[in-house]
């Protein structure tokens, strides 16, 4: 029995200062549920067109959805009335699948050789759609989706160092409604004040706070952000520089499991990443 990979990414929806004229108050989750029921498509240079839907609901706020793209393909056919053979023009479509979380916008994205080199590539093309959508173009909001980083190999690095002399952290403007009260959340309604859609924190100090440094990574992986730090590995070493990888969570599951079951799997390893 095979097995396929999903990688974990965050979708999110950067609401601006200001509503626009004749925009509304909506959550998060309800702009991602709208928007991708909206069946978005986009045609790119090339010619390719990329779609979203086969959207299934588990619940009023899970389910999976389809994105992929066609192309036209020159297909070599036999005519049996002219008893010749010909080539025609026909759509070409490869697609993969989405499982999701809109309370939090957790997207698991099944990577797919076919239909794009990495699951990065898919998840540049769902935010180029979702931000095409009447929902989202109406709320005025900025739409990102980036990857959930594992910070384990960080985190283990921070714990062992003799000491932490510098901590930087990216953050966006309000949407996680999962965010720390200490760090994402303060600096989220910051980022809106200024009408910003990101920004960093950098910290400096002879020995910083390294649980609160351990804390805010976990936030911060887990809001698809990045962070990273400059310690002193062990006393009398010269300091070096971490960061969190930038590679995103990956479950692996059976080719059969059910898409629940897939997201049951992909938010334990978000509690995970959250601590």
């Amino acid at each position: 029995m095979g097995t396929r990979e999903y990688h974990l990414y965050r979708a999110k929806f950067i609401k601006p200062s200001q509503l626009p004229l004749l925009g509304s108050e909506r959550s998060s989750a309800e702009l991602f549920l709208d928007s991708i029921n909206d069946k978005p498509e986009l045609t790119l240079a090339t010619g390719s067109e990329w779609h979203l839907g086969n959207v299934h609901l588990f619940n009023e706020y899970s389910g999976s959805f389809a994105v992929g793209k066609t192309t036209k393909t020159t297909v070599e056919k036999f005519d049996k009335g002219s008893g010749d053979f010909v080539d025609e023009l026909d759509d070409s479509g490869s697609y993969t699948v989405v499982v999701f979380d809109s309370r939090i916008g957790l997207l698991g994205i099944a990577k797919k050789s076919k239909l794009a080199p990495n699951a990065a590539s898919i998840a540049s093309r769902i935010k180029d759609l979702i931000a095409t959508t009447k929902t989202v173009v109406d709320s005025g909001a900025d739409v990102r989706v980036d990857i959930v980083p594992d910070p384990e190999d960080f985190l283990e690095k921070l714990k062992s160092a003799y000491s932490i002399s510098k901590f930087r952290a990216t953050f966006t403007g309000p949407n996680p409604v999962d965010a720390d009260e200490l760090f994402q959340k303060p600096l989220s309604v910051y980022a809106q004040k200024m009408s910003a859609s990101s920004g960093v924190l950098e910290v400096v100090g002879d020995g910083l706070n390294e649980e609160v440094a351990q804390s805010v990574a976990k936030s911060t992986a887990a809001t698809g952000n990045t962070a990273s730090a400059r310690v002193i590995p062990s006393k009398g070493k010269k300091a070096k520089n971490i960061k969190m990888k930038g590679e995103a969570v990956v479950i692996s599951v059976d080719q059969d499991a059910s898409s629940s079951d897939i997201l049951d799997q992909m938010e334990v390893e978000y509690l995970r990443v959250r601590g």
